[in-house]
């Protein structure tokens, strides 16, 4: 036990020394950035951040939002719904589901590949 006790503190201490002897590169992560001659070329006439107001001032008021939705609601009553042609039947869909299939085959055997 005082054995293995000893190993361990020897692992550790050469571990950690190990670990201080490794040269980092000096990486700079808050500093310069690839992008700093774009920045400065941006339109100044942007507004900053910090000019931005705490709470939007140009929502639209209740009212205006419920005369917008009635107008979408009449424009949806005016549409008028196409006719669309009947649901094939089961038979005829299976016909032309099958019919699919055996085109699909003769393709596939056509492959020269």
């Amino acid at each position: 036990m005082f054995k293995h006790s000893i190993v361990l503190t020897i692992l550790a201490a050469t571990s950690l020394s190990a670990c201080a002897s490794v040269n980092l590169p000096n990486v700079d992560f808050m500093g310069s950035s690839d992008f700093d001659e774009e920045i400065t070329a941006l339109d100044s006439s942007f507004p900053s951040a910090d000019e931005a107001p705490d709470i939007p001032d140009d929502v639209r008021t209740a009212k205006a939002w419920d005369e917008s939705a009635r107008e979408m609601q009449d424009l949806y009553e005016q549409m008028d719904v196409p006719e669309l042609e009947p649901a094939l039947s089961d038979e005829e869909f299976d016909r032309q589901f099958e019919a699919g299939q055996a085109a699909a085959k003769e393709y596939q055997q056509d492959d020269p590949s």
